[in-house]
């Protein structure tokens, strides 16, 4: 079941909506509604695997409480080592297995490849749900967060549906609080209700019809490519790729705002970074978040000499590369991207910041979409063939498509849009002019959600092209 999806939209929401309000006065009511259908949620997508995220709260909880009993520092070490280790085996067993076996071992002729039977499938949002165990037991050991005595609780935490299968990743320690005490206004809750909104259009309007270009052009022939369309392929595909994350985001913090949880940001704006390094805290900041405080930070950080830093660097962005997929080119991506902002740690970043704004963010957008090709063709042999098509090695071609081939009327003003939106423009005078001005008119901005809303959904009954890219990490 996914939030773009009719049977999330106008069955489960509603019911489950109804009764959470309905039990407005009793908290822990209300949390066993979200927990139960929290999990119906999980289990309509997988069904047997429902039972990993129940065992992976399980193993969760229990660590957490022989944390906050044994009182020696090194019964405490030997217990969280212990439960880092059961999380990360999950993780690497259903996510690696594959990779491990048909592209390790294969590789030195010390397995035979995998028969499509005997390949482990992955189920959805282990990596995040991984990340939560680890950052709620972890937080526990650091003193960071007060163990749960309720096991409700920490389900709920753990399961919650609307950072469940593809995040953000949010830290115990930020809404324990709101697990046993929260208020639901009704300027939060048409907030969430906007929010919402907000990303589904992002995810249905924009990612999907941008999603459908990139599809066809990455499926041509090698001889079909051009220089020219392999540029606007992935130029496309990046900015799908952050309309749909960002959308997914956005209708996760909705959601929680609809149930009196607040989330915090996981984008901002990141294609209006002047610098790599100023990209990759405004993108998937959840993510970079998790990394920096449970890997970058205990491996020494920035405190251990230039050496060690950069090599922290390398390392979370190698893991970084390895979270977003089991391939040869995600670890080639993240390696790639990590050289990178070592490099501006250096020297890059000097020379940078003299730039203008305008060249800064050429810079940037270029160096992450030269990254982003890497990412996205998971092939060595064609992924070579792109390269050195896309820096004019080799440029001949079929010459039969052609970027304007793809752009119909509709798909320039997406594009145009799109582009647009991907800057704060809600910034600029002529946006808060604007914004003054339509403000004074009674009910025309709900009337504009609603009338968004309304253009989603006929957009979304019409098509059948619904997938969220990040949900295979």
């Amino acid at each position: 079941m996914v939030f773009s999806s009719p049977i999330f939209l106008f069955y489960f929401l509603p019911v489950v909506l109804l009764a959470y309000y309905l039990l407005r006065k009793h908290i822990v009511l209300q949390n066993l509604i979200l927990f139960v259908s929290s999990l119906l949620f999980y289990f309509w997508g997988e069904k047997g695997y429902s039972i990993l995220v129940l065992i992976s709260i399980l193993i969760n909880y229990n660590v957490g409480l022989l944390l906050s009993k044994q009182g020696t520092q090194t019964a405490q070490k030997i217990t969280l080592a212990s439960g880092i280790i059961l999380n990360i085996s999950i993780l690497l067993y259903f996510k690696y297995y594959n990779f491990f076996i048909n592209d390790f071992l294969t590789y030195f002729n010390l397995a035979t490849p995998l028969e499509e039977s005997d390949k482990i499938h992955l189920p959805l949002g282990i990596s995040f749900f991984t990340f939560h165990g680890i950052t709620y037991i972890t937080d526990i050991y650091r003193r960071e967060a007060q163990v749960s005595k309720n096991l409700l609780n920490v389900s709920l935490y753990t399961l919650f549906f609307p950072q469940l299968i593809a995040g953000p990743i949010v830290r115990y320690t930020d809404i324990s609080q709101q697990l046993v005490k929260r208020e639901i206004k009704n300027s939060q809750v048409n907030s969430g209700i906007k929010r919402f909104i907000i990303g589904l259009a992002k995810k249905i309007i924009i990612a999907n019809s941008l999603g459908r270009i990139v599809d066809t052009i990455y499926t041509l022939e090698i001889a079909d490519l051009s220089p020219a369309l392999i540029w606007f392929g992935i130029a496309v595909f990046a900015l799908q790729l952050y309309y749909d994350f960002s959308g997914y985001s956005d209708m996760a913090i909705g959601l929680a705002r609809m149930t009196g949880f607040e989330f915090k940001e996981n984008f901002n704006f990141p294609f209006a970074a002047r610098s790599l390094t100023d990209l990759w805290t405004r993108w998937h900041i959840s993510l970079t978040t998790f990394f920096r405080n449970y890997v970058y930070i205990p491996l020494g950080g920035n405190k251990k000499g230039a050496a060690r830093t950069y090599g922290n660097l390398l390392f979370v962005f190698f893991l970084t590369g390895l979270w977003h997929g089991p391939s040869w080119n995600c670890i080639l991506w993240g390696l790639v991207t990590g050289f990178f902002l070592v490099m501006e740690k250096l020297f890059l970043r000097k020379w940078i910041d003299k730039l203008p704004y305008f060249l800064a963010n050429i810079y940037t957008l270029l160096l992450f979409i030269i990254a982003l090709m890497i990412f996205k063709i998971d092939c060595g042999e064609h992924l070579t063939d792109v390269l050195s098509k896309a820096f004019f090695i080799h440029t001949a071609s079929t010459q039969i498509y052609f970027p304007s081939f793809y752009l119909t009327p509709d798909l320039y003003f997406i594009l145009f849009v799109a582009i647009v939106f991907s800057y704060p423009v809600h910034q600029s005078k002529v946006y808060l002019a604007l914004h003054q001005r339509t403000s004074r008119i009674p009910y025309l901005n709900d009337m504009m959600y609603i009338s968004l809303l309304l253009l989603t959904v006929c957009i979304m009954s019409s098509s059948t092209y619904n997938p969220f890219i990040y949900f295979k990490f």
